[in-house]
C-alpha cells in the first residue's frame, strides 16, 4: 500500500500543531516528518502528549536558517520510508476538491509516469479577525484572493520518493528524476511559479495572514528559508493589508471537513 508523509518545519506554532496534523491525517497522511526550528511555546510538548503523537516524528532542528537543511535531513534519513511526501508550511492545508481523501487522489492513474504533484495557493486573509479566534483555522477562515491573482501561482510539491533526488535552490519545488505535473495530470515545469494556476481537483489552502494578532506574530518569529539579519527573512509592513484588502472572496469549501475534524480533535 502506498504510504504518505508530510515534512514541515515549525517555529512555535503551538495553536495549529494539533489541528493541521489532524486534518492531514483524517484525508490520508500516514506520518508526520517535523522539525521543530527552537519553538519555547510548548507545541511539541502538547503533541507529544497527544492521540496523534504514533503518527509524528518530532525532530530538534536549530539550524537558523534552517529549512533547506531540514529537508535535506528528511531526503538523506527518512523517505526512503515513504511513497508519497508532501513539503508543506504549518499554514498551508492539502485541500482535495474532487475526493474526501488524498490517498485515493494520489492514487489515480493521471499522476502515472510522473514524480512531483505540484499543488497551487489558494491564499486566504484574515476574514475580518484581528484578535486570534478561538474556533479552527479551517473554519475561521474564509475569505481568499481571486485564483486568477498572481500570488496563487506559487505551488507546493508532493513528490514520489523513489524519484526524490535532493532539495533543490527553491523549498517549493525538488530534484527528482522524472517530470512534474499539475493537479490534473498535465505536465508542468519544475519551477515555483507557474505561468497559469490550476485550482482543480487539488489545491493547497495558504493561511497566509491568519488574524492580525498571528500576523504580528509571525513577523516577529521570522522566516525558516532566511537568515535573522537577511532583509528577505522580513515580511514588508504593507502585505497585511495588501492581502486582507485582496482577500474578499468567500470560499468555505474546505469547512466540509470541519465536522469530523472536530470528532477527531475531541
Amino acid at each position: 500500500m502506498n504510504t504518505i508523509a508530510l515534512c514541515a518545519i515549525f517555529k512555535n506554532e503551538a495553536p495549529y500543531l494539533l489541528e493541521w496534523v489532524a486534518f492531514h491525517r483524517m484525508i490520508g497522511v500516514d506520518h508526520f516528518v517535523l522539525y521543530d526550528n527552537g519553538s519555547d511555546d510548548g507545541g511539541s510538548d502538547r503533541l507529544r502528549r497527544s492521540r496523534l503523537a504514533d503518527h509524528v516524528t518530532l525532530i530538534d532542528w536549530p539550524d537558523r536558517p534552517g529549512q533547506y537543511s531540514a529537508y535535506s535531513d528528511f531526503v538523506a534519513h527518512h523517505a526512503k520510508s515513504y511513497t508519497w511526501v508532501g513539503f508543506i508550511d504549518l499554514d498551508e492545508f492539502i485541500h482535495p476538491l474532487t475526493e474526501n481523501s488524498l490517498r485515493s487522489l494520489l492514487d489515480h492513474p493521471r499522476y502515472t509516469g510522473f514524480s512531483a504533484v505540484l499543488m497551487h495557493w489558494a491564499v486566504f486573509g484574515p476574514s475580518g479577525h484581528t484578535r486570534r479566534p478561538e474556533d479552527l483555522v479551517t473554519a475561521s477562515y474564509t475569505r481568499r484572493v481571486q485564483l486568477h491573482d498572481e500570488v496563487n501561482t506559487h505551488v507546493k510539491s508532493i513528490v514520489r520518493t523513489a524519484d526524490l533526488l535532493g532539495v533543490g535552490q527553491n523549498p517549493h519545488v525538488f530534484q527528482t528524476s522524472g517530470p512534474s505535473c499539475d493537479a490534473t495530470g498535465k505536465a508542468v515545469p519544475t519551477i515555483p511559479l507557474q505561468e497559469t494556476a490550476c485550482h482543480e481537483t487539488l489545491i493547497l489552502n495558504h493561511y497566509f495572514t491568519r488574524s492580525r494578532e498571528d500576523w504580528d506574530a509571525k513577523t516577529k518569529r521570522g522566516r525558516a528559508d532566511a537568515a535573522d539579519d537577511n532583509e528577505a527573512a522580513q515580511y514588508r509592513a504593507e502585505v497585511f493589508a495588501t492581502v486582507a484588502g485582496n482577500a474578499s472572496i468567500e470560499d468555505s469549501r474546505i469547512t466540509r471537513f470541519v465536522p469530523r475534524l472536530r470528532w477527531v480533535m475531541r
